[in-house]
């Protein structure tokens, strides 16, 4: 069935690779491959949408990873395939993005101005339609770069419906991007189109960011929704299930309760898939690239439905699936013949820019030789094969001044950690990776009797993150390789190659070095802290010291907590070989 399906491309094909013999597939140098399984065809429906999302500067692909090996060379190729699959089934294909471009990854953190190499790369994918993420506002220099710099290359359809930021020329506060764009596919959809952010504290000083309820009841949005379109697309960094997406839903259908409205959500790093009512559909694409995510509507183009209120009511078909990102899940879904050229011009060019700035940027300089696995959340803290274990006991302690006359408890958010270590090379990339944030030490004195508490009062205290986490589906098989097992509206299924479900086990909000033994109550200790979480360390000690008051310091000015992992890996790791 699957080759019927696709023989109107076999001569498109053919043609494509007379002119592309000479190339040859190009995952980034030394990644490990999956061993290819057999994948179910996708469906296709009137409108097909691919997404993205919290790419986070994730390009290269995963280096370690088997199942995510494909850089984004590889995801341009793929996407060229997929047009033209489109185009011989007469189809609509839409390409989103819904942000958070950087944070997580040397190709977009190791450069002075985060973004600087990997947002041109990311920038060469023609995507239509795109949403800022927060981790582009946390910083000024950092937003009016993507402001002046990276909104204006994809014009319309960058969407910050929400989000604003005061223009240093003029002074005055304007949208990042474009309030909204409608436009018209190629087979003929005609699309309305926002991009939304969720209510995040902790932008610069520059941003504004509007509360999504406050922003539907303008009349800039009242006013688009009177415009003649067949449905509704808003891309946006919120997550698919909050109240911030529920109120663009709900305004939308206030006026239009047939017109078709999908989503496409992010944020909270998980693959997710919910259906709103009949004819409103939302999906999360997951996280670093591990997730493509594709969704198709049949149904789109109903004429009876030109009068909305004959299908109120009335189901779409809907299809959802989350693709691993390897080039052999790319070639099975985009190829009309197994035996066609995946390579493109454009890939090729893609994946030849990333080898040249991981090598300029030294990202696989190997700084040590990690002895095993560390995971993040697969293991309890107690376990050592935690890496929240190895961070309060191993990494922590380094961060100790030992000129300084007292002994000290050094205390992080667990959220400051994002990725596991693997055994073997610890590189540079790896820094940025497992703990991507430059976040200075903070410290004061304070009595033992005080110190001992502090840790107690971070649990107690709204737990300040930049990302949400959410626990995979338990399951046991064991044929099948790690990875996501994903339940959502649609039950299991979604998840496009099989896997048994990785372990979740959650991880205190807050650890610290392990405290100094044989002190006093008495006895004077440093606290040092985190400034990404400084606001909570000043009424903790007001309510566990209100007698005394505390004023506040950088501890250390040669490290924060992506360089502490530098100091740890050469001090502990670099003796051994890999």
């Amino acid at each position: 069935m699957r080759l019927l399906a696709l023989l109107p491309l076999l001569a498109v094909a053919a043609a494509h690779v007379e002119h592309t013999e000479h190339l040859e597939r190009r995952a980034q140098p030394g990644v490990p491959t999956p061993k290819p399984v057999d994948l179910r065809p996708l469906e296709w429906g009137d409108v097909n949408v691919i997404s993205t999302t919290d790419t986070h500067g994730w390009l290269s692909g995963h280096v370690k990873e088997a199942p995510y090996s494909a850089d984004f060379g590889d995801f341009a190729s793929f996407l060229s395939h997929m047009r033209e699959q489109a185009v011989h089934r007469r189809k609509d294909l839409l390409v989103v993005d819904s942000g958070d471009l950087h944070d997580g990854n040397g190709l977009s953190d190791s450069t002075p101005l985060n973004g600087q190499v990997s947002d041109p790369i990311f920038a060469k994918i023609n995507y239509d339609a795109l949403a800022v993420g927060n981790h582009e506002l946390y910083v000024n220099e950092i937003a009016q770069s993507t402001y002046k710099t990276f909104a204006p290359k994809w014009g319309k359809r960058y969407l910050t419906s929400n989000t604003f930021i005061r223009d240093a020329a003029t002074n005055k506060t304007v949208p990042i991007g474009k309030l909204y764009n409608k436009f018209r596919m190629k087979f003929g959809t005609r699309v309305m189109s926002y991009g939304f952010l969720y209510n995040f504290v902790g932008a610069g000083s520059d941003v504004v960011l509007q509360n999504a309820n406050d922003t539907v009841a303008l009349p800039w949005f009242k006013k688009s929704l009177k415009e003649d379109v067949d449905m509704y697309l808003v891309v946006g960094h919120t997550p698919v299930r909050w109240a911030e997406t529920l109120a663009v839903i709900k305004a939308i259908r206030a006026v239009h309760p047939a017109k078709p409205i999908l989503l496409f959500g992010g944020h909270l790093h998980v693959r997710d898939f919910i259906r709103y009512d009949a004819r409103a559909y939302g999906l999360s694409a997951g996280r670093f690239m591990e997730t493509v995510g594709w969704m198709s509507v049949k149904g789109i183009h109903d004429r009876k439905c030109r009068v909305e209120t004959n299908c109120i009511g009335k189901n779409l078909t809907v299809s959802r699936r989350y693709l691993d990102t390897n080039v052999h899940t790319y070639k099975t879904h985009a190829l009309a013949h197994p035996k066609q050229r995946f390579d493109t011009w454009r890939g090729r060019k893609i994946s030849q820019e990333i080898t040249h700035a991981r090598a300029s940027l030294n990202l696989s300089n190997a700084l040590g030789c990690a002895p095993q696995d560390y995971y993040l959340s697969r293991y309890p803290i107690t376990d050592t094969r935690s890496l929240i274990n190895l961070v309060a006991n191993e990494v922590l302690p380094l961060v100790v001044d030992s000129t300084k006359k007292n002994p000290a408890i050094v205390y992080v958010n667990s959220g400051s950690q994002r990725f596991d270590v693997y055994k073997g090379p610890f590189t540079i990339d790896d820094t940025y990776i497992v703990s991507p944030f430059h976040n200075d030490f903070i410290y004061t004195t304070v009595p033992f009797k005080v110190a001992k508490s502090i840790l107690a009062g971070l649990n107690k205290a709204p737990f300040q993150k930049r990302a949400e986490h959410k626990a995979p589906v338990p399951a046991k098989n064991a044929t099948l390789t790690p990875g996501y097992v994903t339940k959502d509206d649609y039950g299991y299924g979604g998840d496009d190659w099989p896997h048994s479900a990785i372990p979740y086990v959650s991880a205190p909000n807050y650890v610290s070095s392990p405290l100094p033994t044989g002190l006093a109550d008495d006895a004077l200790v440093d606290i040092v802290w985190l400034s990404f979480f400084s606001n909570l360390v000043g009424p903790i000690l007001k309510n566990l010291d209100p007698a005394n008051t505390y004023n506040f310091s950088t501890y250390r000015t040669d490290i924060d907590t992506n360089t502490m992992w530098t100091q740890f890996v050469k001090a502990k790791w670099s003796g051994t070989k890999c």
